[in-house]
């Protein structure tokens, strides 16, 4: 119990020191739960994540629905702990440039937590990673960033209740994550299904931030209504910085129908607003989506979900459709991922609303009990709501990742990643003051070493 106040106070005061946090709302789609049911990689055993003889499987059911803030997991099929694992990380990696276009040494020195309380009706789960960022020759770059992910879950007999704040502060849109020095699928996997931040521009502080809250009410054994709402913000705090700042809300209401133990239908009716900074047009939606989702505890997690959208933005008035879908797919070994998202987002600071396409791919293999290895992908397409004669009027953003992980006793870990990122834009010239447009492939490859105080064995 002790531990357990002494990292909750430390998660309540990072975020309570953060000055000038506001909200944000972005995406089409819900974002995924924050890490996975089962243990995390353990630096007391390498890297081997399966249970041990002494855990006894009690199979956990993952309980999102499809009208869920959250998409559906694919729960546990071994004991679900609660832990904390603090890390403290060094990376040196080598950039090719994205800013000046020169060959660029990147040193960061920073920390992770990933931290997991299960009691008998709640689960809490937090994630944070941050570190300050040294460029050299090009000190003037020098700059700090912070990610933080805080869900919580009670669960009574008819109700369920799930709260979740994502927050980033960051001088680089989030989307493929190679500001962090070393390629972090982390931030990708959560801009990409959540976050509107997936166009590369100039270098300017942003606070991109999500708070979202659920209630659900199982009427019966098959079947639960859904009542969620979300509030977000994208602020850039540099001034002149010359970008859109949004606040938006977001209200849902849904019903899920369970066909079967492992398959269920939806119905969810969706509605948005977004106001922006610059005196740019209220962006306003409604759309109705089906879905339909599969569950396979511990081995797999589908769902799809599709539907028309009525857009409101300024004077125009059209309808669009949307669709969203993610698969996970759990081998003894081997994690598969794949999502793709389309629909209407809130611009990315550039355009004040967009037409917007987004896919990540990614998987996650372990090799030996010490070796594990990553490879992730993704393409973000953002077309303006409005063009303007003269003006690039969409962007296109691809990533590609790949990691090496090697563990080296009970509380050090080796990480050998590289990642690419290159944009392409319509002609014409930036929307804003200042955008990246198109730019040049982008390269980093670097060496992290991480040092996690605990073991497994000590939690």
């Amino acid at each position: 119990m002790k531990l357990q106040r002494t990292v909750w106070f430390c998660v309540v005061a990072l975020v309570l020191s953060l000055p000038g946090v506001q909200a944000q709302a972005q995406g089409t789609g819900p974002i995924g739960p924050i890490g996975s049911r089962q243990l995390p990689i353990p630096a007391a055993r390498g890297l081997d994540i399966e249970p041990s003889p002494a855990d006894s499987p009690r199979p956990q059911a993952d309980t999102h629905t499809l009208s869920s803030i959250e998409r559906l997991g694919i729960g546990s099929l071994g004991v679900v702990r609660s832990f904390a694992d603090p890390a403290f990380r060094f990376n040196q990696s080598f950039d090719n440039g994205i800013v000046h276009n020169t060959n660029t040494s990147v040193s960061s020195l920073g920390a992770n937590l990933l931290f997991n309380h299960e009691a008998n009706r709640s689960h809490l789960a937090a994630s944070y990673t941050g570190a300050h960022v040294l460029y050299y020759p090009n000190s003037i770059d020098a700059a700090t960033f912070h990610t933080l992910a805080v869900s919580q879950e009670f669960r009574w007999a008819r109700w369920g209740l799930r709260l979740r704040d994502d927050l980033l502060i960051s001088p680089e849109a989030a989307f493929g994550g190679l500001y962090t020095g070393g390629a972090s699928s982390e931030i990708a996997s959560q801009s990409s299904t959540g976050v509107a931040d997936t166009i590369l521009t100039q270098r300017a502080n942003r606070v991109n931030n999500a708070g979202a809250g659920e209630v659900n009410y199982f009427l019966s054994r098959r079947s639960i209504m859904t009542f969620a709402g979300t509030y977000n913000t994208l602020d850039f705090t540099d001034a002149g910085a010359g970008y859109i700042d949004s606040h938006g809300v977001t209200g849902r209401v849904g019903y899920d129908y369970a066909l079967a133990p492992k398959d269920s239908i939806g119905l969810t009716y969706n509605y948005s607003r977004t106001t922006y900074s610059g005196g740019h047009p209220l962006l306003r939606t409604d759309r109705v989506e089906l879905s339909y989702g599969r569950k396979v505890t511990g081995r797999m997690a589908f769902q799809v979900s599709a539907g028309p959208e009525r857009v409101h933005s300024g004077s125009q008035n059209f309808l669009e459709w949307t669709l969203s879908t993610a698969t996970t797919y759990q081998t003894r070994r081997t994690r598969y991922s794949l999502a793709y998202t389309h629909g209407i987002s809130t611009g990315s600071g550039v355009f004040s609303g967009t037409h917007i396409h987004t896919v990540v791919a990614g998987v996650n293999y372990l090799l030996t009990q010490s070796w594990a290895a990553s490879i992730n992908s993704g393409y973000a397409f953002n077309r303006t709501l409005t063009p303007t004669a003269g003006q690039a009027d969409s962007f296109g953003n691809w990533y590609g990742t790949a990691s090496l992980v090697r563990g080296l006793g009970r509380h050090l870990r080796l990480v050998m990643n590289y990642g690419y990122q290159q944009q392409n834009n319509a002609a014409g010239a930036c929307p804003v003051a200042a955008c990246g447009g198109a730019v040049r492939a982008r390269q980093i490859a670097g060496v992290t070493m991480e040092w996690h105080p605990w073991s497994m064995m000590e939690r």
